[in-house]
């Protein structure tokens, strides 16, 4: 394999391939070691801008419910994208899924095919190589969204995580990949699927997560919710998931309950 520090994030390749638009510019900013991206655009993040931060480390990345991201420098993407909306920033929580079916059609590009794991996870061959994390906060009157996506591309090795998981490279041994490319197309993809999202609300992406939905006919154990096992069903168009539990189907949305497969 070729040595990925051959592979190192650079800001004239990445301006290169983010495409250009007349109403704005990318404020790009790019680390080689960084607590947490999503924490750096909290905290810098222009309101009147489409901001996009990349490091090749994190020291305090993290997942969903505070779980900490695994971010060894050189060998993955940490990423995260910023932008304003007009919305209500409740109407954005089913955006981890739009986010989910951007970093998956980036990935089919390279004849890569992934799977959603409801309601931020990405999964290649049964395993997680992915995760979505979307935080919202209101600065200068303005309703900001932060974007953040982690994606195991070079990884080989690492001891502390504590479920299955793999990465492109692992799967896919021979495949060459440019992590500046990648980045660029999946930071396209979210600013292209939140547009259509302002639209037309996920409902327009049912139908396409539907299809992508690695929890389909499994086995489940909510987390909320003493003995009680259930079978996915689909989602619905407000981005929750439905569970059939016994004679009945139970709605449940991502911020109520952890789905553990059984």
């Amino acid at each position: 394999m070729e040595d990925v520090k051959q592979n190192t994030l650079k800001e004239e390749k990445i301006r290169h391939f983010l495409k250009k638009n007349s109403n704005f510019e990318w404020q790009l900013s790019i680390f080689e070691e960084l607590e947490s991206t999503n924490d750096y655009l909290i905290e810098f993040a222009n309101p009147n801008e489409y901001c996009l931060c990349l490091s090749e480390s994190q020291t305090k990345g993290r997942g969903r419910n505070l779980k900490k991201w695994q971010s060894p420098k050189y060998e993955n993407i940490y990423m995260s994208i910023s932008f304003s909306t007009n919305h209500e920033l409740k109407n954005f929580s089913s955006f981890s899924l739009v986010s989910a079916l951007a970093v998956h059609n980036v990935l089919l590009k390279q004849n890569i095919f992934t799977e959603i794991k409801w309601p931020n996870d990405i999964y290649l061959n049964k395993k997680k190589i992915g995760g979505i994390l979307i935080e919202t906060l209101t600065r200068d009157a303005e309703n900001l969204i932060i974007v953040g996506i982690g994606l195991n591309v070079f990884m080989e090795n690492n001891i502390e995580i504590d479920r299955d998981w793999t990465s492109i490279i692992l799967e896919l041994e021979n495949i060459v990949l440019d992590r500046n490319e990648i980045i660029s197309d999946i930071a396209n993809e979210v600013i292209l699927l939140k547009s259509k999202f302002e639209k037309k609300g996920f409902d327009n992406f049912v139908k396409d997560f539907n299809k992508l939905n690695f929890l389909k006919d499994k086995k489940v154990f909510l987390s909320n919710s003493i003995n009680k096992q259930g079978t996915v069903l689909d989602i619905n168009s407000d981005g929750s998931l439905n569970v059939r539990i016994g004679n009945k189907i139970k709605k449940i949305s991502s911020g109520e309950v952890s789905i553990n497969i059984n």
